[in-house]
């Protein structure tokens, strides 16, 4: 089921959760927790901050981007991995962003972040 409302959409994004107890991805909203089959990813990255080099994640957390583990699918959608060992789809906004803070030295991808340059390997030229 594709769910098309805007707040109904950010509040099921917001509610996923690894329950380790169970080894599955569950949507908490209030009272309600039900479990998720996730096809693709269970996390999105809504945005990137260049000038702080972190990521907001659909979950509504933030954290550190792991330019390391930055690559490209077959479709040119960007991925990384969050929270140590998720992968995460860039929103369309995020993957904006980020390329916004894309820089190229002797045929290898770095990305800004703050005053540093971190480097993304699996990103070709």
């Amino acid at each position: 089921m594709r769910v098309t409302h805007p707040g109904l959409r950010r509040a099921l994004r917001a509610g996923v959760r690894w329950a380790e107890a169970e080894r599955t991805f569950v949507v908490q909203l209030g009272q309600f927790r039900g479990w998720l089959d996730v096809e693709d990813t269970a996390f999105w990255v809504d945005a990137y901050d260049a000038t702080t080099g972190e990521i907001d994640v659909s979950d509504r957390t933030r954290e550190s981007l792991d330019a390391a583990t930055l690559r490209a699918d077959p479709d040119d959608s960007l991925r990384c991995t969050v929270k140590g060992r998720f992968p995460a789809r860039l929103s369309r906004g995020a993957q904006e962003q980020l390329l916004d803070a894309v820089e190229i030295h002797g045929g290898h991808v770095f990305v800004r972040a703050g005053r540093k340059t971190l480097s993304a390997p699996q990103l070709t030229v």
